[in-house]
């Protein structure tokens, strides 16, 4: 007689086989939110090409059927989950920059926030810097609004400026940032990232205070984390 097959273990946020008294909606809330996690873990782990929707419900502990009631394939649900990890990324960087008043300062607090966002997330990391660029159309569609977005953050700095700020700048700016993390992700260093904020800081903040704040900046977070 054949031995059955190992059961998988149970993840820590999957709901109890059986009676559970919960709600139809909170069952429904429950499967999304580990089909999210799933296919996060998955594509930073495989990447988004290698990934398979049986590796997602896998991981999920879910069904086939119930995936499908919820995406109707794997380009669905990773667009879904990069937008949720998108969110919370933003979300910290707003709260960290909305913690001050002076500009360079509400910089430094928010930068701060992603790069701590992205060390304390890799899996979602690499989703949404790295792999978005293997997910077709939709997703670079998405890459690029979320960039743009990005930079409300910085535009807020040109009005207080000492020359003319091209409009153009804050664009230029978090394209060259979202590079060096780009390439940091890639290798499997999130976990670094938070060591580069006295020179992202430098970067960041030059073309709208001058090398001189600029600098100032850099030294200040440099003594602050050595």
């Amino acid at each position: 007689m054949a031995a059955a097959p190992p059961r998988r273990p149970r993840r820590p946020e999957q709901l109890p086989p059986g009676r559970h008294g919960l709600s139809r909606r909170d069952v429904v809330r429950s499967q999304r939110t580990r089909i999210l996690k799933a296919i996060t873990e998955v594509v930073a782990e495989h990447g988004y090409q290698a990934a398979r929707v049986t590796d997602v419900i896998t991981s999920a502990g879910v069904s086939r059927k119930t995936f499908y009631e919820h995406f109707s394939d794997k380009e669905e649900c990773f667009l879904a989950a990069y937008d949720a990890n998108l969110a919370d990324l933003m979300g910290t960087t707003a709260a960290g920059f909305d913690s001050s008043e002076d500009w360079v300062e509400r910089v430094r607090a928010g930068l701060t926030a992603f790069l701590d966002g992205i060390a304390s997330r890799p899996a979602a990391a690499r989703m949404c810097m790295v792999e978005v660029l293997a997910a077709g159309p939709k997703a670079l569609s998405r890459r690029e609004s979320a960039i743009r977005g990005f930079t409300y953050f910085l535009d807020a700095g040109r009005s207080g400026a000492p020359t003319r700020i091209p409009p153009f700048t804050a664009i230029a700016v978090i394209g060259g940032v979202n590079e060096v993390l780009y390439a940091q992700i890639l290798k499997g260093a999130a976990a670094d990232v938070p060591k580069l904020l006295p020179d992202l800081m430098y970067w960041v903040t030059l073309p709208f205070v001058g090398h001189e704040r600029a600098n100032a900046e850099r030294e200040l977070v440099l003594q602050a984390t050595a």
